[in-house]
């Protein structure tokens, strides 16, 4: 995922994060040291990061020493589409809406992109 993609990847998360109510500050951001775009989402209170951790289903991992606790998981457009179908509509400007009625860009909604190749 790049520009748009990430940006409504992002945006949805927050979003998602927003509707779990956290009890104490949190904070998102995107990175892209790790060679990939990875949104990190952290919070002052473990039960919050619980909470939404247990609701993506992201698994314990330790990749990233110095944090007290750190999950993950893969946001494929599958992912993206049922967090997107979990939260109430966004306030948005309905001459962008998609026909299709769905608010995440279409190359987020379709997928990973692969490049064409050729075999000649």
């Amino acid at each position: 995922m790049v520009g748009p993609e990430l940006q409504a990847a992002h945006s949805l998360l927050q979003r998602f994060v927003r509707k779990q109510k956290p009890s104490s500050d949190y904070a998102t951001t995107v990175v892209r040291e790790a060679g990939r775009p990875e949104v990190y989402l952290a919070f002052e209170d473990e039960d919050d990061a619980r909470k939404v951790a247990a609701a993506v289903e992201a698994q314990a991992t330790d990749s990233y020493p110095g944090w007290a606790s750190q999950r993950a998981f893969e946001l494929d457009g599958a992912k993206l589409t049922e967090l997107e179908d979990s939260l109430p509509a966004p306030r948005t400007d309905p001459r962008r809406t998609p026909t299709d009625g769905s608010r995440l860009p279409a190359r987020v909604r379709r997928g990973t992109w692969t490049p064409a190749t050729r075999d000649d």
